[in-house]
C-alpha cells in the first residue's frame, strides 16, 4: 500500500509537470488554430465518400437521423460514428510546435448519464413534442457573480508538489447582433439556426432574443437599501470581512439625501447596527462599519429576517427596496433547510422587497446564495479581489436604477407538425411552480397599474398555448437568448416554424407593449443547399451552449472516475469548434477551441491512472469544467 502511494504520488507529480509543460499554466500558451501549428487528419477519401452532406461552411459535418436519439447533445454538428469513419480525426495545439495528430479510437460514452446531463434533459422529449404548453425556467439573473466566481475558482488553481498548476477559463463572452430598441424598452428577434430544411425534414435549432434599449433614463427613484453583514469567525479567512467592509462603504458613498440605509450584522447572533434611517450622515456610519470584528458562527436566516424588518419600515409605492447580504455562505447556526430560505425570500419579493446576494471567498455554499438572490428577485454579485469591492455595488445601484420593463412574457407557439426536442439550458417547471410563475405575473401587474399607472392587463389573461417564459424585471442594455431544438416535418415549398410573441410593463414609454415575431424556412432537395444556408449567429451560440453542456458532462464524468468518457466528450467538442473557426476564421470559436485542446491534454494526463482523478488535482480539473460548463449553457 505505501508503494502504491508513492506511485500515485509520483503520477502526480509528473502530471503537474507535463501540464506546465503544454502550457496548461496560465497565460504561457499562444498556439493558434489556424496555419501551420494546427491540422485535422483524415481517413482515405473512400471513407469520406460514403457520408451523407460534405462539410459546408466547415460546421454542418453530419446532419442527425429523425430516428436518432433526439436528446443527442450534438444534433446536427459531428457524430461519434462518424468521427470513427475519418479515422478519428483530432485537433492539437502545442506552445511553438507543429501540431499532433492522435487517431487512436475514443473510448466509449458510459451508459449512465453524468448527473449535469440528467438535470439538462428536464426540458428534453424523447420523441418530440407537438404543441407543447409548458412553462420554462427563467435563468436571467442579473449580476456577474457565477462568472467572478469561476474566474476566482480557476485563477486560484491547485498546488501539486510545490507548483501551482491551473486552466485557463472561457469566457464565451460572444457578441450579439440583436437589433437595440429606440422607442420601447425591449425588441424580440427569433432566427433559426439554417434557413432551408432537407424536404426529408429534419432537425434545427430556434434562438429568440430579447433586446433591451441602452441609453440614459429619467432620475431613479428613491433606494431602501437594507445592507446585511456576516461577521462569522470563518470571515476573518483570506480578507473576506475587510473585502465586505470596503463594499459596503463604497455602497455607502454613493447614496444620495432621499434615500435610506440600514446595517445589519451577524454571526450566532444578529444586531442592528444602524437602524433604518436617511443617508445624512454617512460618516458616522461609515464609522460603525469599520468597527465590526470577527465573531462565532453563521446565521444567515436570522440576518436576512432582520433586513427584511429593517426595509419594511420605510418600504414605499415609489421606493426601490433593496436587501443585500454579503456573506460566505457556510450556515452553521440558526435556519439550515434551504426550502425555508426559499419560501422566506420569495414572500419578501411578493412584498416587493428584493434580495440581492454578495459571495465571498471561494469555499462557500454558492447554491444558497444563488437561490436567495433568484427568489428574492435579485442580483448575484461575488467579490474576488480587493478590486472588485469597488466596483462590485456600481454594477447592483446602475442594475438597481435601470430597470427597463416589468413582467416580460415570452410565449414560441410551434407551427402544425413542428415538435419542441429540447430547450437548451432550461428546465421546465411543474406544475407548483407553473402556478407559482402565474401568481407573481399578477402580482407584478397589479403593482405595476397602482404605483407606476400602467394599466392592468393580466388579470384574467387564459392560458395561451406555447412554451412560455417570464421575466419579473429586465435591465437597460441587456440581452437574453432562448434556444431550442425544434423536429420540422417532411414538406415542400415553405414551412412555418413558430410565431414569438413577447409583451411587457414598457417603463420607459408606460404603457403595455406587445411585439409578434413569424419564423419560416424554405424546404430545399439539396442537402448542400441546407447546410449553406447556416445563420452564423445562431450557430456560434449554438456552439456555445453545446460546449458548455460538454463541459459540465466531463466534469462529471471525472468525478465518477470515469475519465475516458470526459476525455471523448471535449475531444469531440475540440472537433467541431475547430471547424467553425477555420471555416469562419471567427477569433471566439479559435480561442475556445485551443482551449479545448488544452483541457484535452490535461484529461489524457489524468486518464493515465484512475487514482489521480481522486486527488487535488483530479477535482480541481473537475470542479472547473463543471463549473464552466453551467456559466456556458446559462
Amino acid at each position: 500500500m505505501k508503494k502504491l502511494r508513492v506511485w500515485v504520488w509520483a503520477a502526480v507529480c509528473c502530471t503537474a509537470l507535463a501540464l506546465v509543460g503544454w502550457g496548461l499554466h496560465l497565460s504561457t500558451t499562444q498556439g493558434s488554430m489556424t496555419g501551420s501549428s494546427m491540422r485535422m487528419e483524415k481517413s482515405q477519401s473512400a471513407s469520406r465518400s460514403n457520408r451523407p452532406a460534405a462539410v459546408s461552411n466547415g460546421v454542418e459535418v453530419e446532419r442527425k437521423s429523425m430516428n436518432s436519439d433526439s436528446t443527442s447533445q450534438d444534433s446536427g454538428v459531428l457524430k461519434e460514428e462518424q468521427a470513427q469513419k475519418t479515422g478519428g480525426a483530432r485537433y492539437r495545439t502545442m506552445a511553438g510546435s507543429q501540431a499532433a495528430v492522435g487517431s487512436a479510437k475514443a473510448a466509449p460514452m458510459p451508459a449512465a448519464e453524468p448527473p449535469s446531463a440528467q438535470r439538462r434533459h428536464k426540458s428534453a422529449f424523447s420523441a418530440g413534442v407537438a404543441n407543447p404548453n409548458i412553462y420554462i425556467a427563467n435563468d436571467y439573473m442579473g449580476g456577474t457573480g457565477e462568472r467572478d466566481r469561476l474566474d476566482k475558482l480557476i485563477q486560484a488553481g491547485v498546488v501539486v508538489d510545490g507548483k501551482r498548476v491551473k486552466l485557463e477559463s472561457f469566457s464565451r463572452n460572444y457578441a450579439q447582433t440583436f437589433p437595440i430598441p429606440t422607442t420601447t424598452a425591449l425588441h424580440v428577434t427569433a432566427d433559426t439556426e439554417r434557413a432551408r430544411i432537407v424536404q426529408e425534414g429534419d432537425h434545427t435549432y430556434l434562438q429568440v432574443g430579447l433586446q433591451a434599449i441602452k441609453g440614459e433614463l429619467p432620475r431613479r427613484s428613491p433606494l431602501n437599501i437594507a445592507l446585511v453583514i456576516d461577521r462569522s469567525g470563518s470571515m476573518a479567512d483570506e480578507g473576506k470581512l475587510e473585502f465586505a467592509k470596503a463594499a459596503a462603504m463604497s455602497l455607502v458613498k454613493s447614496l444620495r439625501e432621499e434615500d435610506t440605509f440600514s446595517l445589519t450584522a451577524f454571526d450566532d447572533s444578529v444586531k442592528v447596527l444602524v437602524p433604518a434611517q436617511g443617508t445624512s450622515s454617512k460618516a458616522r456610519i461609515m464609522r460603525t462599519i469599520a468597527a465590526i470584528q470577527p465573531g462565532g458562527g453563521t446565521n444567515i436566516y436570522g440576518g436576512l429576517e432582520c433586513g427584511y424588518r429593517e426595509a419594511a419600515r420605510f418600504a414605499r409605492a415609489d421606493t426601490v427596496n433593496r436587501v443585500i447580504l454579503l456573506s460566505d455562505g457556510q450556515v452553521t447556526s440558526g435556519v439550515t433547510d434551504p426550502k425555508l430560505f426559499d419560501k422566506l425570500t420569495a414572500a419578501e419579493a411578493d412584498s416587493e422587497i428584493q434580495t440581492t446576494s454578495v459571495g465571498l471567498g471561494l469555499e462557500f455554499n454558492e447554491d444558497l446564495m444563488m437561490s436567495i438572490a433568484r427568489n428574492g428577485k435579485g442580483n448575484y454579485h461575488f467579490i474576488k479581489d480587493g478590486e472588485a469591492t469597488r466596483t462590485v455595488f456600481a454594477k447592483e445601484m446602475n442594475e438597481l436604477t435601470h430597470v427597463v420593463a416589468k413582467a416580460v412574457k415570452l410565449r414560441i407557439r410551434l407551427a402544425d407538425g413542428v415538435k419542441l426536442v429540447r430547450v437548451l439550458g432550461a428546465a421546465t417547471l411543474d406544475a407548483a411552480q407553473t402556478r407559482q410563475v402565474k401568481s407573481d405575473e399578477k402580482a407584478i401587474d397589479r403593482k405595476v397599474a397602482d404605483e407606476l399607472g400602467i394599466a392592468s392587463n393580466r388579470q384574467t389573461d387564459r392560458d395561451e398555448p406555447g412554451i412560455k417564459l417570464l421575466i419579473p424585471d429586465f435591465y437597460r442594455g441587456d440581452s437574453h437568448i432562448v434556444m431550442m431544438e425544434l423536429e420540422i416535418p417532411k414538406g415542400t415549398g415553405q414551412c412555418k416554424v413558430a410565431d414569438v410573441y413577447l409583451k411587457y410593463k414598457d417603463l420607459v414609454t408606460r404603457v403595455n407593449q406587445s411585439e409578434v415575431s413569424h419564423v419560416a424556412v424554405q424546404y430545399t432537395a439539396n442537402r448542400a443547399e441546407a447546410v449553406a444556408s447556416i445563420n452564423r449567429a445562431v450557430k456560434k451560440n449554438l456552439l456555445g451552449f453545446q460546449t458548455g453542456e460538454a463541459l459540465a458532462d466531463a466534469g462529471s464524468l471525472i468525478q465518477q472516475g470515469q475519465v475516458a468518457g470526459a476525455v471523448k466528450r471535449v475531444d469531440e467538442r475540440m472537433v467541431v469548434v475547430g471547424l467553425a473557426a477555420r471555416e469562419w476564421s471567427d477569433t471566439d470559436l479559435e480561442r475556445d477551441g485551443k482551449l479545448l485542446s488544452r483541457y484535452e491534454t490535461v484529461l489524457k494526463q489524468l486518464r493515465t491512472s484512475p487514482q489521480l482523478a481522486q486527488t487535488d488535482l483530479g477535482q480541481y480539473v473537475a470542479r472547473s469544467l463543471t463549473y464552466t460548463g453551467y456559466r456556458m449553457t446559462r
